[in-house]
């Protein structure tokens, strides 16, 4: 009986085979995601949410060689925005505690931060770190108000983390030229400029 019933899903035409929409659900330890794509074509519309653990959630859209991602931190207010056409890149965020801002423009691969970039990060991740272990005790009791206290830190060990991860995917792009210009704005340090490029052979 089963022989007769059988569905032979070769027999069904290429094309209605890739035209099924997809749904994907991806998580990890420091990330989950929920894509969608009406297409199972290269290059076809993608669009879906994501959430980094202990950071932003964010939203993106992508077809062909256009991308484009908006992201926003509830506990900070911390927001960016990213766009990516034929290789050039643009970004902006900015942060409303910190009253910071800042813009980017890039081709190719993404530059690595620069050294005083990396030493602010590392830092501020270690005082992070430290305050949320000092403190750590108080968490049982009330732990959304601890990490309301702690959000700050939390953002600056996530920073780091993210940071690591750029550096250990760089080494696996496909791209080896990168070009970039940033724009930053702090109280403490006011205005900067960054400008490099990188070749890896």
């Amino acid at each position: 009986m089963g022989d007769y019933f059988d569905i032979k899903y070769k027999l069904l035409p290429p094309t209605l085979q890739m035209q099924l929409w997809v749904l994907a659900l991806d998580a990890n330890t420091g990330k989950v995601t929920l894509a969608y794509s009406p297409s199972a074509l290269p290059g076809s519309l993608r669009t879906g949410l994501a959430y980094n653990y202990g950071g932003n959630a964010e939203a993106f859209l992508s077809i062909r060689r256009f991308s484009l991602t908006a992201g926003v931190n509830p506990s900070n207010g911390n927001a960016d925005l990213g766009l990516v056409y034929r290789g050039f890149r643009f970004g902006t965020s900015a942060s409303v505690t910190q009253k910071s801002v800042g813009v980017s423009l890039g081709y190719g691969e993404s530059l690595l931060p620069f050294p005083a970039e990396l030493s602010s990060t590392f830092n501020n991740a270690a005082t992070g770190l430290q305050s949320m272990a000092g403190d750590i005790a108080a968490a049982p009791n009330n732990p959304l108000a601890w990490y309301k206290l702690h959000s700050d830190d939390a953002s600056a060990i996530g920073k780091a983390i993210s940071t690591g991860q750029q550096i250990y995917k760089s080494g696996t792009d496909s791209d080896r030229f990168g070009v970039g210009l940033r724009l930053n704005y702090t109280p403490q340090t006011g205005a900067t400029i960054y400008l490099g490029g990188q070749v890896r052979f």
